[in-house]
């Protein structure tokens, strides 16, 4: 288990899973060091490697365009190229990565089924990944690479897929206007509370072995009854609308991952959905 003392670089530091985890790590009393520049950017890189650390990899875009191949694969891929060229090799990396590449695939989620992404942004995920093993490999560097479900809670971005309807419903909430469910709200979603996402993160740092883990929440959610949450969070007189629509590639009918290889590790799913969107309603501003 790395010492306290060993000191963590990470990325995306001001994200929305990036924050909360640095601020926890500050109350635990790790020793971190926040990533300055831009990490698609070789001269960024090495300016930023010390050699011996661990790298917390989180940084990500999420734009449904090539852009995600150029900062999710590519700023991967130079972290590595960085380390070799400079002699500075991080003692690990912890490579956050998500549940879009299975999109494809058919719930429950292991890890060793053979990912199918269907978005621009999980194919660029799961390039990132096998770059990331690729390196790793070739210079000899432990490597995690955890594949978070839909993250949840205080200080959740707008921009996610995951959290449009949660903004979405609880702006309409607080007005008392209908909360429009597309589909017919049966459709079945895991999200993870963000606060666990941090927890598994340190458990990455901290004594993971080498592989990938999935991390979810552990429990199926329908989205008729996620509706129903941020109605009871706001306490809303809102009517929940049904407007239909068909699932598509880019959002199939259910979504759900196996966590049972993380949770033999130790690691448990603590908070549930219904904390997370109480939270997230509390902090609301529109």
């Amino acid at each position: 288990m790395p010492r306290k003392s060993r000191e963590i670089l990470i990325t995306g530091s001001s994200g929305f899973v990036g924050s909360r985890t640095v601020n926890k790590f500050k109350r635990l009393g790790f020793k971190t060091r926040l990533f300055q520049g831009n990490i698609s950017r070789l001269t960024d890189w090495k300016r930023n490697l010390k050699g011996g650390e661990i790298v917390l990899h989180l940084a990500a875009v999420k734009t449904e365009t090539d852009k995600d191949f150029e900062v999710n694969t590519k700023g991967t891929e130079i972290l590595f190229k960085a380390a070799q060229k400079s002699g500075k090799l991080p003692q690990k990396v912890v490579l956050a990565s998500s549940q879009a590449v299975y999109l494809g695939c058919k719930p429950p989620f292991k890890e060793g089924m053979v990912p199918k992404p269907t978005t621009i942004y999980g194919k660029s995920k799961l390039k990132a990944e096998k770059v990331a093993q690729g390196w790793s490999k070739r210079l000899g560097l432990l490597l995690v690479i955890l594949r978070y479900s839909g993250v949840l809670g205080p200080g959740v971005r707008e921009k996610s897929k995951m959290s449009k309807p949660l903004f979405a419903w609880t702006k309409a909430a607080l007005k008392n206007k209908p909360i429009k469910v597309f589909q017919d709200g049966n459709q079945t979603r895991d999200f993870v509370h963000v606060d666990d996402v941090v927890s598994a993160n340190i458990l990455a740092i901290k004594s993971l072995d080498e592989g990938i883990y999935n991390v979810g929440g552990g429990k199926k959610i329908k989205l008729i009854d996620l509706a129903n949450l941020v109605k009871k969070a706001t306490q809303s007189q809102s009517e929940i609308l049904i407007v239909g629509g068909q699932p598509s590639l880019a959002d199939p009918k259910h979504l759900f991952s196996d966590i049972q290889k993380l949770e033999r590790c130790g690691w448990r799913a603590k908070k549930r959905v219904g904390q997370a969107v109480a939270e997230f309603a509390k902090e609301f501003r529109f």
